[in-house]
């Protein structure tokens, strides 16, 4: 049994699950879908201006190092089980990275 499913949100602090890095600290080919919306919709960089922020250490700048961004349809299920434990569920369509134009995967690689 769960009880109350409340929003899930994540910092680009945060470890990025793809990379076991943090978010900023990912380059856009690597950010799970979610955060790759958040970095081309509420930042409006592009890619390739990502990548220039993760490689000159300056992401944070951007995404502020504690602000949070939501994660549309994803639910953070908490269990009601003794030892308190709680599972974050994400579309899977949301962890799918989002496609990179083929100049910026020359740049990154």
């Amino acid at each position: 049994m769960s009880a109350a499913e409340s929003l899930v949100t994540f910092t680009f602090a945060d470890v990025n699950p793809i990379t076991e890095r943090t978010y900023a600290r990912s380059t856009f080919a690597e950010l799970p879908g979610y955060a790759a919306d958040i970095v081309t919709g509420a930042l409006a960089l592009e890619p390739g201006e990502w990548n220039i922020l993760v490689a000159d250490d300056e992401a944070f700048d951007f995404t502020g190092v504690d602000d949070e961004y939501p994660i549309p349809g994803a639910v953070r299920c908490e269990d009601v089980r003794a030892d308190g434990s709680s599972v974050v569920v994400v579309p899977a369509a949301l962890m799918a990275p989002r496609e990179v134009p083929e100049e910026i995967i020359e740049v990154i690689g």
